[in-house]
């Protein structure tokens, strides 16, 4: 079981300008390209990524939100990730990826 591959489910919905993810699993080398090939950034302004299902992200997972942000800055939007668990808050803060976090409650 301990070479069982891991998968990212991803569910979104779109409401006008609003992208928002549901992810569920792992976000690592062999997961993040779907996850980025999923997205049709077209006219989002807001991409809200769900990340209350996400088992662990590995620096690839890290990679693809940054490739996201940049994509979305350039045309004005920006992405928030919400619920998200502590021991990946800290590797998101740790890295300097807490500007795109849900501030703590």
């Amino acid at each position: 079981m301990e070479n069982e591959a891991k998968t990212l489910k991803i569910e979104q919905t779109r409401e006008n300008d609003v992208l928002t993810c549901r992810l569920f699993g792992w976000l690592d080398p062999n997961t993040s390209p779907d996850f980025l090939n999923s997205l049709d950034l077209t006219n989002v302004k807001q991409l809200i990524c769900d990340m209350e299902h996400v088992e662990y992200v590995f620096s690839a997972g890290l990679r693809a939100f940054l490739q996201l942000q940049k994509n979305l800055e350039e045309t004005g939007g920006k992405i928030l990730l919400v619920n998200v668990s502590d021991s990946i808050r800290s590797v998101f803060e740790y890295t300097g990826f807490s500007n795109i976090l849900e501030p703590k409650a």
